[in-house]
């Protein structure tokens, strides 16, 4: 599966089942653990976990719990190809592997068996996730490259039949360097048109340039109006010949640029929020209620975060039995509240920011905007 909005929430909304889900996340970059044998000694202990949890369940359950863990160590054994892949999320159902996500970036290694499959993680790399092109752009040639969650590939390698400098002076050399610069600027619209078919294929969020002042400023008055609005930055200088991972570092910075911006703009407008009941939740009863009544529009979560507590029949969430009951139906306890508001934002299509801890936000452990 893809990291995106659409695939998390197609996880999510999963029918449960009469048997649990079991979710591994595995960290199998190469620098960490240059062996094979590293990362699966890893997978071990977390599957022995799942063993465990599995022994507390009902007979049927826990035989379902092993048969996740059994399909999730054979599918890394013998199905799974690390190349350049350094984390790895496996869902298991009954024994039966329901999808896999491999990214370029290092994941936490953890397991979890539950009614739905554990998407936090996959929220944790969506929040990172841009579309970020680099265009390096020369006279006669460009190249176009795309980033995304740790990976870096060629999009296109275009060369145009633009002539050299004329040797000779006189008026006949005038009209051959305006003949030149025709064909300049038409490689440059070539160009253009070749970004703006990947910008339709997958938007992208930042649009880095690359060469000379006087190229790269004619090449931009080429752009489609929506590439002009996502230009990151001025030119960047590359040295000949390039490496891969010069540019894929250069390309992360960019992408760390983008989430701190997005990251500041919205904490304004929670601090903007501050007593304002109808417009911010904060604290988790506050926020159970925001959820509850579907008004959350972008969630701030510490990862991590935990709290016990109760489910009524009709959805609600609760952090007390009574509070839940009265919601009307059946009532369940839930292992972690948050994990269960995580799913419910994203089913509501809610923003979700992860911070590693609370200081951002104020000592509470989730926080929401609302959205009326």
């Amino acid at each position: 599966m893809d990291v995106s909005a659409a695939e998390i929430r197609k996880l999510v909304d999963r029918p449960v089942d009469d048997v649990p889900v079991t979710s591994v996340y595995l960290n199998t970059d190469g620098a960490r653990f240059p062996k094979v044998t590293d990362y699966e000694a890893r997978l071990d202990a977390l599957l022995r976990d799942v063993r465990k949890i599995g022994e507390a369940l009902d007979e049927t359950q826990c035989d379902a719990v092993v048969a996740d863990a059994e399909a999730i160590s054979r599918w890394i054994r013998t199905e799974f190809d690390r190349g350049d892949v350094r984390g790895v999320g496996v869902f298991s159902s009954g024994g039966e592997i329901l999808d896999t996500v491999q990214v370029a970036l290092g994941v936490r290694n953890v397991a979890r068996v539950s009614d739905r499959p554990y998407v936090v993680p996959l929220e944790a790399l969506l929040g990172r996730s841009h579309h970020v092109a680099l265009v390096i752009v020369e006279r006669d040639k460009a190249r176009i490259l795309r980033y995304q969650l740790g990976r870096l590939e060629t999009y296109s390698g275009i060369t145009s039949d633009v002539h050299g400098q004329h040797k000779q002076g006189g008026w006949s050399a005038q009209r051959f360097e305006r003949g030149v610069e025709h064909e300049v600027l038409h490689h440059f619209k070539d160009t253009a048109e070749v970004l703006f078919a990947l910008h339709n294929e997958q938007a992208i969020d930042a649009l880095v340039m690359a060469g000379t002042q006087t190229e790269v400023a004619d090449f931009r008055k080429k752009l489609h109006p929506y590439l002009e609005k996502v230009v990151h930055g001025d030119p960047m200088s590359l040295p000949p010949n390039v490496g891969a991972d010069d540019l894929r570092e250069r390309l992360e910075q960019v992408e760390q640029q983008l989430v701190s911006s997005r990251r500041s703009a919205l904490l304004e407008r929670l601090a903007a929020a501050q007593g304002q009941a109808e417009k911010a939740a904060r604290g988790l009863r506050h926020v159970l209620q925001a959820v509850n009544e579907k008004r959350v529009e972008v969630l701030f979560v510490v990862e991590g975060a935990g709290s016990p507590g109760y489910r009524s029949s009709s959805g609600a969430l609760a952090l007390h039995e009574a509070e839940a009951a009265a919601y009307g139906g059946e009532v369940e306890p839930v292992d972690d509240l948050i994990d269960e508001i995580i799913e419910e934002a994203v089913r509501s299509d809610a923003h979700i920011e992860l911070f590693r801890d609370e200081v951002r936000l104020d000592g509470h452990p989730v926080v929401a905007l609302l959205r009326f």
